[in-house]
């Protein structure tokens, strides 16, 4: 939170995912969130999930302590129609079934940014981008030293800590960080007696060197080992002892050009992400033993340019390389492997004063499922200077099928892209010298060609079809510097249309959800702060036959700033100590507190 002799903080304004570039906020018809360094220190976020709830229509669905499974769905969407960037990399997983993302690892420590756009964006980001895009940065190597670190302990025998440094000397600029998180746990499944333990470490880097005024290189490196126990029904129900170690590497080397007085910004980039996945069960034949390994090697051009001051050009080409690996009980490995090349061109244009309009166009050629072309466009038009923003878009999304979905011995070759066509209309308005702002946005998204198992094959089909439609709800209100409220509703219909499941919601996806947060500042410093999150019923299958009821969540934190660049916090988690579930069966965290000390110089 802004210290109080701060004027009250205007609204982030700058987005990248509309396009790849940095673009004002009001010049976007799409509908894009952004959450800074400072917002994830105020609510004392451990791992980006908890940065996530706070966001309309983003569902959580976590299968026990921080490093279990995580699955995030956006706008009513499978949580494999999410695209996952970190640093710039594509991190979905093409060793999972659904080459889904998993969150359970994935530490708020070194964030310093996170982007999210809800609804489809397939023109720029390729497939996946059906529900939403959800982008991570780390500290840029920006500016002069900064050293900063933080600690905390509390229960379940709790230790989180991390640090980053970053600076510049002359055309070189560097960060560096590191966090590391352990916790005895709790039981994954609920009724278990023993508590399920997990490790966690994570580093990242980034290191920048201008070569000329207008060329730079651009190196961005990211690694995490998670080790989480869990239970399984296939080994003994509630007090299984199977271990789950997840190891990611991710690499990014780019060159950024700058000519024609800044006017044209291209980017030349090599990225590649190493996903290392073993299981171990000593049960034998249950299904948890295990090795996967996941590898996507990506070269990709990026180009803006603006040819006036009201028309611009983004175009972009790409190649991706895919190839997985699984083998369970110590079976030979299943291998396989995946290419496809894509294009796009989008173009913005500005007619007048305050209305924006951007179309555009892409095209994919996948080695194994042929071609894919999606089309999109959105407007965005402010009359006042950005104190009132309409916004409206049509856009359409696709996944390619993961390598286990369309390649043998499991999968099915014949299989098409899911593919989701979708529209938003919008209102933002800000009042009160922009102290109060307010944002209702109205979307529908229908999805064909959804992969899912068909018993009349015994392999996967295209044959699912869902629709989904919502209402999200924001307000942001600053009565001073020492207060920010912030509040949040969503409505998510999300309906299968395909049988056997006609017309019953989709799993996991929540109807209605709300937040609220609330901190303030005494005069003398110190910040209190509150969230609450009220989640409504649920079905944890398809058929809708297992319930999963709704429930709220009341944490509490608080932080006191001391001299030297020292600040003292402590929070307590689910306050009331509620009892309940976000997947049927596995367990969440009761009452819960942790106390901490950062530093920053």
């Amino acid at each position: 939170m802004a210290r109080a002799d701060e004027a009250a903080a205007p609204p982030q304004d700058i987005v990248v995912l509309a396009n790849g570039f940095a673009t004002p906020a009001d010049r976007t018809g799409q509908a894009i969130s952004v959450i800074g360094r400072d917002r994830i220190e105020t609510l004392q976020a451990v791992t980006l999930t908890d940065v996530l709830r706070t966001l309309p229509s983003l569902a959580v669905a976590q299968r026990g302590p921080v490093g279990t499974q995580s699955s995030v769905f956006v706008r009513g969407g499978n949580s494999s129609q999410t695209l996952v960037l970190i640093d710039g990399v594509r991190v979905n997983d093409p060793s999972s079934p659904n080459a889904a993302f998993d969150f359970g690892g994935l530490l708020a420590g070194n964030a310093e940014r996170v982007e999210v756009l809800r609804g489809p964006n397939s023109i720029i980001w390729g497939s996946q981008a059906i529900g939403g895009v959800i982008n991570v940065e780390t500290a840029k190597p920006t500016g002069p030293l900064t050293l900063r670190a933080a600690a905390e302990y509390g229960a379940y025998e709790t230790v989180n800590g991390r640090v980053n440094l970053s600076g510049s000397a002359g055309p070189v600029g560097y960060s560096f960080g590191g966090a590391l998180y352990r916790t005895d746990g709790f039981s994954v499944f609920s009724g278990g007696t023993e508590a399920d333990r997990g490790r966690q470490g994570a580093l990242n880097g980034r290191v920048t060197v201008a070569l000329t005024d207008n060329l730079g290189l651009d190196l961005r490196g990211n690694y995490s080992k998670v080790r989480s126990s869990y239970d399984s029904a296939f080994s003994g129900g509630a007090n299984a002892l199977p271990v789950a170690d997840n190891e990611q590497w991710y690499a990014y080397a780019g060159l950024n050009l700058s000519l024609a007085g800044g006017r044209l910004r291209s980017r030349l980039a090599y990225t590649r992400s190493d996903i290392d996945r073993v299981g171990t069960d000593p049960v034998v034949f249950s299904f948890n033993n295990f090795i996967a390994r996941g590898v996507t090697d990506r070269v990709e051009w990026r180009n803006a340019f603006d040819l006036t001051d009201r028309v611009q050009i983004v175009a972009g080409l790409e190649h991706e390389a895919i190839r997985a690996s699984t083998a369970f009980e110590g079976a030979t490995p299943t291998r396989a492997n995946n290419h496809v090349t894509g294009g796009y061109l989008q173009l913005s244009l500005r007619p007048v004063t305050g209305l924006t309009l951007t179309g555009g166009l892409r095209h994919d050629e996948y080695s194994e499922y042929g071609g894919q072309t999606t089309l999109g466009g959105n407007l965005a038009w402010t009359p006042n200077g950005g104190r009132t923003v309409l916004r409206a878009t049509y856009a359409e999304g696709f996944r390619a099928p993961s390598l286990s979905e369309g390649q043998p011995p499991f999968g099915n070759p014949a299989l098409k892209p899911e593919t989701a066509q979708n529209v938003d209309i919008a209102i933002e308005q800000a009042l009160l010298d922009r102290r109060l702002t307010a944002s209702l946005t109205w979307y529908h998204r229908r999805s064909t060609n959804l992969i899912a198992f068909s018993s009349a094959t015994f392999r996967s089909e295209n044959i699912g079809r869902a629709e989904t439609d919502g209402l999200e709800a924001a307000l942001t209100l600053r009565p001073s510097a020492r207060l920010q409220v912030e509040a949040g509703y969503a409505l998510v219909n999300a309906f299968n249309r395909s049988a056997p499941n006609a017309d019953r919601r989709l799993p996991l996806r929540p109807q209605h959800s709300a937040t609220l947060t609330v901190d303030w500042q005494s005069p003398f410093g110190l910040t209190l702060g509150t969230t609450v999150l009220l989640v409504g019923d649920s079905f944890d299958n398809a058929a809708n036959t297992v319930r999963i009821d709704g429930w709220h969540r009341v944490d509490l934190r608080a932080s006191l700033p001391l001299s030297g660049g020292i600040d003292l916090f402590a929070r307590v988690e689910n306050l009331g100590d509620a009892r309940y579930q976000t997947v049927a069966g596995y367990n969440t965290p009761g009452r819960s507190g942790f106390v901490g000390a950062r530093f920053r110089m």
